[in-house]
């Protein structure tokens, strides 16, 4: 599919706006918007014209059987589709579909479907969080090359963006816990249904998100934004191999710091390739700028807010996560079961990125699907050098009803040419994510601990 042909052919609601400004804050007048006609997050507080998406509501509760440091039970397990998308009927429902929805049907005709669920709009979010974006709305500015953020602190810098980079930045800058402990399965599903799988434990710290500081400490101490710890399990040529990366709030002064460990070398080292397009996860099989939809650096590209739009995208997804459903079951050839996929018709901010001449990236062109309450990429279309669709992402996405907010999950990416994908961070085999408890201190997140996790 040809970019030309695409989803950035057609005429959105919106504004095209490009990367010039650099300053982000918002007037004082424009911030206290957040709580009235927009959500605290700064998405639409309404609902739309025609009732199918609903308004935000600001009174949803966990179930009754959930405790923390429980899995997370599905508050919508008895809802039933409202409809299912197939090859067959998916041009009525092509202006709600990414490039890569639409490519998926064409490629696997028979077995790919979209059950598409009510849309709940019941992100939750803390005390914490809401007050601390609105100060940012009025604090948080861009750096004067775009490539990092100044004066945010606790959540999202630019609840109010005005242009394509303070989306971007309000992805990496979202929502998360302030302190996570969890093991993961990653998996490389082949063309003929075979996988390869790993297994690794993933320990993060993150100060920026800490309700236990203020912006002044934070900013005074220079703490990094985050800080985690990726130990390999499986397969076993991995198994001891240890990272620690080192992420920070403005990446044009201080960019991500990372070192290894491999086992037979025995020696902790910087790991300095680790950004951009270098390989990365399981196999290799996706580039470091891709994890959870993009990550790192935006020098590399001119960006653009195409504006808003109304799509089906992974949501809430329960099922998909449950301890009670087997990797057998989840992973079926070509895609993902889509028994286990729930998708809803919500509001996205779509981003356009093409790559400045001169640079090089595997992926020319990258367009980014953006919930608008929660700020994470949902789904993530990248084309290559050609101009053709090689690589479409999805992102699923739970409410954490520990943390409190909604987050990022399990990551699908499916390569449209040799028909595999790759499924990161897949939790159903594992015990639940340790969340804002027992947690390490920073001064845990060394080079020197490195070394002693990789011996054990």
């Amino acid at each position: 599919m040809k970019i030309t042909k695409s989803l950035l052919a057609v005429t959105m609601a919106g504004m095209t706006l490009m990367a010039t400004s650099v300053s982000a804050k918002v007037s004082e007048q424009e911030a206290a918007r957040l709580g009235k006609d927009l959500t605290p997050f700064g998405a639409e507080m309404a609902g739309n014209a025609d009732g199918t998406i609903p308004a935000w509501n600001p009174n949803f509760k966990p179930p009754a059987s959930y405790k923390p440091g429980d899995h997370y039970p599905d508050p919508y397990a008895d809802e039933k589709p409202l409809f299912v998308i197939t090859a067959d009927n998916m041009d009525q429902h092509k202006d709600k579909l990414t490039p890569g929805m639409q490519a998926l049907f064409k490629t696997y005709p028979k077995t790919f479907k979209m059950p598409v669920y009510p849309t709940h709009r019941d992100a939750m979010y803390s005390d914490f969080s809401i007050q601390q974006v609105r100060a940012n709305a009025t604090r948080a500015e861009l750096t004067s090359d775009g490539n990092g953020v100044l004066n945010a602190f606790g959540s999202v810098p630019f609840p109010i963006p005005q242009g394509p980079l303070e989306v971007i930045w309000n992805m990496a800058f979202n929502n998360w816990p302030y302190y996570s402990d969890y093991r993961i399965t990653d998996a490389v599903v082949y063309r003929n249904g075979t996988r390869l799988e790993g297994v690794s434990d993933f320990t993060r710290i993150a100060p920026y998100f800490n309700p236990e500081l203020d912006f002044e400490t934070f900013q005074k101490e220079e703490l990094p934004r985050s800080a985690s710890i990726i130990k390999a399990l499986a397969p076993t040529r991995e198994k001891g191999k240890t990272v620690l990366v080192h992420e920070f709030v403005n990446q044009s002064a201080e960019p991500r710091a990372a070192w290894s460990y491999t086992p037979g070398i025995r020696r902790v080292r910087r790991a300095p390739t680790v950004k951009y397009d270098s390989p990365a996860g399981l196999g290799n099989w996706r580039t470091t700028d891709e994890s959870y939809g993009f990550n790192g650096a935006t020098d590399k590209y001119n960006w653009t807010l195409i504006g808003k739009q109304e799509m089906y995208i992974p949501y809430n997804a329960y099922r998909f996560e449950s301890p009670d459903v087997s990797l057998d079951e989840l992973l079926t050839k070509g895609h993902p079961n889509p028994e286990f996929m729930r998708y809803e018709l919500h509001r996205v901010w779509v981003v356009k990125a093409e790559l400045k001449e001169g640079e090089r990236n595997v992926y020319k062109t990258r367009v980014l699907f953006i919930d608008e309450d929660q700020w994470n990429p949902i789904a993530i279309d990248q084309y290559d050098n050609r101009d053709e669709l090689w690589r479409t992402t999805m992102v699923n996405s739970l409410n954490l009803f520990d943390m409190p907010g909604m987050d990022r999950r399990s990551t699908i990416h499916h390569d449209l040419i040799s028909r595999e994908y790759f499924a990161n961070e897949l939790r159903n085999p594992h015990p639940p994510m340790v969340v804002n408890r027992e947690q390490k201190e920073l001064s845990y997140f060394t080079s020197s601990t490195l070394k002693k996790l990789g011996v054990r």
